[in-house]
């Protein structure tokens, strides 16, 4: 997003959504939802700390961590790198656990996302003015330069349909496990 921000007028204004409250009680893995419940009360301690900006520097460090280095983020070494990479202070993972604040303002942020933009999963792209929450894109690998210019013009036209609802795909790739089913 960074990426197009520069030569897209956009503005990104990270909300948090917690699958661990979504899914308690239903597909509920303890450790992940508990870890990334943690991980997300951290995010509301780097926006106290330093706003939006921070909260997306440690958004992507985590991800960095977790999905490009394949790094376990219960791992305290691995958080304290995250937090120092986007500009924050080392404790502030271990602050934001001891403060039961940040878990109370979770919980009304991950509400608010329900109720305001009918949130259900993540990632969920919502534009101003809108009380449409639209719930993607999963993308692999995240396409760079006017690929990613093209994707996004794209999305905006599609999210400001009223009567488009979903769009979904098989996750197969050509040549691997299948026919790969594209509109063209």
């Amino acid at each position: 997003m960074r990426a197009v921000a520069k030569r897209r007028p956009v503005q990104v204004a990270w909300k948090l959504f917690s699958l661990a409250v979504v899914n308690h009680g239903k597909d509920y893995n303890e450790d992940a939802h508990n870890k990334g419940f943690r991980l997300e009360r951290a995010m509301i301690a780097a926006r106290r700390a330093a706003g939006n900006d921070a909260v997306e520097k440690l958004y992507m460090a985590f991800g960095e961590a977790q999905h490009g280095n394949r790094e376990d983020l219960a791992d305290p070494a691995v958080i304290k790198r995250c937090l120092k990479e986007a500009g924050l202070a080392e404790d502030l993972y271990d602050k934001a656990l001891a403060d039961p604040s940040t878990e109370k303002d979770l919980l009304a942020e991950h509400e608010k996302a329900v109720n305001d933009m009918a949130a259900f999963g993540v990632p969920t792209i919502n534009l101003e003015n809108s009380t449409v929450g639209w719930f993607g894109p999963i993308i692999e690998p995240v396409p760079e330069g006017e690929e990613a210019l093209k994707l996004f013009d794209h999305l905006m036209v599609a999210c400001k349909m009223p009567y488009m609802y979903e769009m979904k795909r098989e996750r197969r790739l050509p040549g691997r496990l299948g026919p790969q089913h594209v509109i063209d």
